[in-house]
């Protein structure tokens, strides 16, 4: 009798220590998504990530299967006042114009650089063709990114007054995190390009390049100066818009999705192909409604993102309609001042990634700038101090003097690494997300800190 009266209450404790550990895990995840308002739309993700990602639940999907996309335009950013690559080629034209004086006999570029934006929306995807045509053929690739980053680092959308990639809608930020957070590899895809959305979607959403899909433009192999590399052509490949996108996924995931956020009827076939006919799966759809924090259409849109059909299919599909005034408490990130008003100035920063090869969890590489021209830190191991120079964006640190202390080799490794990495470092931005990314010559990322509050 004693010994089943001990097994009773060895099975006892063993459960109330489960049911203790459902609690806390329930506790850490009971506000989930904070900036959604509570509602049927948030309630519904919620809903969907736990069911499939629950062991003994029905639904239950194995990590492999999880796999959700997301259109960008309008779904991820804006889309306003046009698409931002858009933004970026017109951008383009007005820095190149002076070397091709021809461009005045084209309507389209004429158009585009005189400002003409009613006559570039007429036709928007034969506009953006001509103007890629113009701006982008004859690049290499590295040319290209370096272009993308160039302008991410000056340009400033014209309404808000922010660097483009600072514009991201901080729910759907959550969305993606909440997702990877349960498994989920998160994919986008949309109509844009590839190459475009490949150079800043790692840094602004955590999303690799080979996660990225779009359109598509000819590539050619070349040896200039007995260098290899690849040169776009003019024209386009592939566009990866309405029935395209569920062609894309196949050939580029090779796994139906699971899940599917869009914002337009250019979204319409994504989410058929993800959710009809089966079970579990989830579409959403970002409706625009709100003209005060950013802008309200559907059916007749200013720019791109016409939603009629897939709005109409909503209710029978089964998709979550999210009404952006009536869901969203904040469409944009609004605890940290926007990328062209934050300063160096009396921060401290703790390092998150150094080189791609993250850092050691229990040590803390930091860098202060607690002096004008100056920073001090820690590596891992020791402490360091030395001149910093700042002119706008461009920034040089050291040389930079440490204590000698030893470490066991894993801290050493990250030590090193750390002081290498800031003694190549030319220039800095920040991600509008309490981030701060320092960056070699060619613009490539070095480290990302986060912003320590003291």
């Amino acid at each position: 009798m004693t010994g089943i009266c001990s097994t009773m209450i060895g099975s006892v404790r063993r459960l109330a220590a489960v049911i203790g550990l459902l609690a806390v895990s329930a506790v850490a995840d009971a506000q989930p998504l904070p900036s959604w308002n509570d509602g049927p739309a948030k309630q519904a993700i919620v809903d969907f990530v736990a069911k499939v990602t629950t062991e003994d639940s029905p639904d239950f999907l194995a990590p492999q299967d999880r796999i959700a996309v997301f259109d960008n335009d309008g779904t991820l950013w804006p889309e306003n006042p046009l698409p931002f690559q858009l933004m970026f080629a017109l951008d383009e034209l007005r820095r190149l114009a002076p070397d091709h004086p021809q461009w005045k006999q084209n309507p389209v570029i004429q158009a585009a650089l005189d400002g003409d934006v009613a006559v570039l929306k007429k036709d928007l995807k034969k506009s953006l063709s001509e103007i890629l045509k113009e701006t982008h053929a004859g690049t290499t690739v590295d040319e290209f990114d370096q272009r993308v980053r160039d302008w991410l680092s000056t340009a400033r959308h014209p309404r808000f007054d922010r660097p483009y990639n600072g514009l991201t809608y901080l729910p759907m930020q959550e969305v993606l995190a909440y997702l990877r957070e349960h498994g989920f590899r998160t994919y986008i895809v949309s109509g844009g390009g590839k190459d475009f959305m490949r150079v800043w979607a790692e840094d602004t959403y955590g999303i690799p390049p080979e996660q990225v899909i779009g359109s598509m433009g000819p590539l050619q192999f070349e040896i200039r100066d007995g260098v290899p590399v690849l040169a776009r052509q003019a024209g386009i490949d592939f566009i990866d818009d309405k029935e395209g996108k569920p062609v894309a996924i196949h050939r580029s995931i090779g796994r139906r999705p699971v899940a599917a956020f869009g914002n337009s009827d250019g979204d319409l076939a994504m989410l058929q192909w993800t959710t009809m006919t089966r079970s579990p799966s989830f579409g959403l759809i970002v409706h625009h409604t709100d003209p005060e924090r950013e802008y309200a259409y559907d059916r007749d849109p200013a720019s791109s993102g016409k939603l009629v059909t897939a709005l109409e299919q909503s209710e029978q599909q089964g998709w979550v309609v999210v009404d952006m005034k009536r869901d969203w408490k904040t469409v944009f990130e609004t605890t940290a001042a926007s990328d062209g008003d934050m300063s160096l100035d009396a921060t401290n920063w703790i390092a998150e990634d150094i080189g791609g090869r993250g850092v050691v969890d229990i040590a803390q590489s930091t860098l202060s700038f607690d002096q004008p021209n100056h920073v001090t830190g820690n590596t891992a191991v020791n402490r360091f101090s030395g001149p910093a120079k700042i002119d706008g964006r461009s920034l040089q640190l050291g040389p930079l003097a440490t204590t000698r202390r030893a470490g066991p080799p894993a801290l050493m490794d990250q030590e090193n690494r750390f002081l290498k990495a800031l003694s190549a470092v030319r220039s800095y931005r920040f991600d509008g997300q309490r981030k701060l990314l320092l960056l070699d010559e060619q613009g490539q990322v070095l480290v990302k800190l986060a912003q320590l509050d003291r």
